[in-house]
């Protein structure tokens, strides 16, 4: 069984190198240095990402999936037509003006209502509840709803049962995500006769709201291939110590899910509670089952352009089938739709993160995060995202293990005809290790640098560029599952020899619901 509280233990290769610094060196200062896990939390969650479609809030990483986007391209509406119409015989005849101008609104042509709104308030003969209405309609059409919500309460207040108005207020409400306010409007609306299409209307609001409040589920599972489980160096590499350890394989699953519960909240405000599972198990190498459990609460502010948010979280990790470590932290979050296909987003995460066994704290952990993204939909098939990201692994203890990484990531989805989608992904990262020295001295530090092939005096620093690609077909399923052809391609360089040279490739298919 392996070392349960090494995430990547020490290969043969290093400690016989270690052994190899001479005996005066080590008298001088017997204890040799620990290399910590090579993978720590952060960045097995940035490696889970693209292995998954379910979102971890917790990761440090600025990347946007594919169901966020498409969240986020249905709740964008889109402007219809300008529709041909005579200004000139307009202005001539009022009445015909009111009825064009009614038509136009009733269809949501606001390109048509823009450009003819200021000419019929111009009109000496105007109805000054229709400019009213348009007013409200412009307002939301620049997601301005709470300036819309503001003239319909004051047409409400000159006339109660001007139901047309009540429903047009409610569905501002709720475009603003004033879900109780808008419930409450909706269910006066029930209660009153309309026609037919209409009370279609509101019920499936309502409905919309009540299930925005029930528990949403999600899962994938996917088939993993590690070829270098254990972390071993390459063959070139070993070749230069005059020793051999092989290159484990592993063959499993990863099978992830997220159970997430909205409270709506009077005045914008919500709460959230919610918990996710990532667990990743070998048949072939049962000793590298890895294992995250989350579990967050937190409150939230939103409505048709901002969202900002806090939420607590806290993390059990397993591996070995053993308790590994506890990571505690929170989330803060905000976004604002900066133009109507333009979103700017900005993350911070504080997490400090403790081990089973290390009962004098020396790997305990302190991580912060800090990205900024952007996010543009070109039109209702296709978007494109942005991203830079710094997090700071900060173990006080072991400089050796604590580092900056700074990151930029990008990717392009795509609806293509026969129902095909796909979605592509590029990264890359720069990790830059502190000083060994700060925590090494005399012989150990030797032997630190002997044993992973830096050069004395230097500190590490890893380079890591990955290509992502997904594809697969909206309307193909099995068991209510939809596959996805998942291609995943990582590369890391380094100036420490022991760390250079590695490649991943993974193919695989991934199960989403």
């Amino acid at each position: 069984m392996n070392n349960q509280y090494m995430r990547k233990p020490l290969t043969a290769s290093i400690l016989l190198s270690m052994m190899a610094i001479s005996l005066s060196a080590i008298a001088a200062d017997p204890e040799l240095p620990e290399i910590g896990p090579e993978l720590d939390q952060a960045a097995e969650l940035i490696k889970r990402q693209n292995q998954t479609s379910v979102a971890d809030p917790t990761a440090p990483s600025t990347v946007i999936s594919d169901s966020e986007a498409q969240d986020a391209i249905r709740s964008r509406q889109q402007l219809a037509e300008a529709t041909a119409y005579n200004l000139e015989a307009l202005k001539a005849n009022p009445a015909a003006f009111s009825k064009f101008l009614n038509d136009a609104l009733a269809a949501q042509d606001m390109v048509t209502v823009k450009q003819l709104l200021p000419h019929y308030k111009a009109l000496e003969i105007n109805d000054p509840m229709l400019i009213k209405f348009a007013d409200a309609l412009i307002y939301r059409s620049e997601a301005k709803n709470k300036q819309a919500i503001e003239i319909y309460r004051g047409m409400l207040a000159e006339d109660p049962d001007f139901h047309p108005v009540r429903l047009n207020m409610a569905i501002a409400m709720q475009a603003d995500k004033q879900y109780a306010a808008a419930k409450e409007q909706f269910l006066k609306l029930q209660a009153v006769d309309l026609p037919a299409p209409v009370m279609a209307r509101v019920k499936n609001s309502l409905s919309q709201i009540n299930n925005s409040e029930k528990w949403q589920f999600n899962a994938s599972a996917s088939y993993v291939r590690d070829n270098n489980i254990n972390d071993a160096p390459s063959k070139t590499i070993q070749s230069q110590w005059g020793n051999s350890v092989e290159q484990k394989t592993a063959n499993g699953l990863q099978v992830s899910g997220s159970a997430n519960k909205r409270f709506n909240l009077p005045n914008n405000f919500y709460a959230t509670v919610g918990g996710n599972a990532s667990l990743k198990g070998y048949w072939d190498q049962t000793d590298y089952n890895d294992y995250l459990l989350t579990a967050s609460a937190g409150v939230g502010y939103d409505d048709a352009k901002n969202d900002v948010s806090l939420t607590p979280f806290v993390t059990k990790r397993y591996y070995d089938e053993e308790p590994y470590s506890l990571r505690k932290g929170v989330t803060v979050s905000g976004s604002r739709w900066v133009k109507p296909k333009l979103k700017l987003s900005a993350t911070t995460i504080f997490s400090n993160e403790t081990f089973e066994d290390d009962s004098n704290a020396n790997r305990e952990t302190d991580g912060r995060f800090l990205g900024l993204n952007a996010f543009y939909i070109k039109d209702a098939k296709e978007y494109f995202y942005g991203g830079l990201g710094n997090y700071r692994n900060d173990v006080p203890k072991s400089s050796i293990i604590s580092y900056d990484r700074n990151s930029v990531n990008a990717g392009w989805g795509r609806e293509w005809k026969r129902g095909i989608s796909t979605l592509t992904t590029l990264g890359y990262g720069i990790k830059k290790y502190d000083d060994p020295a700060d925590a090494l001295a005399g012989g150990t530090l030797q032997g630190y640098y002997v044993s992973v092939g830096g050069e004395p005096g230097s500190t590490r620093e890893d380079k890591t560029a990955s290509l992502g690609l997904q594809v697969w077909k909206r309307d193909f399923t099995l068991l209510g599952l939809t596959p996805r052809l998942v291609f995943d391609y990582e590369t890391t360089s380094s100036n420490f020899a022991y760390y250079d040279d590695r490649d991943e490739q993974a193919a695989t298919i991934l199960l989403t619901k």
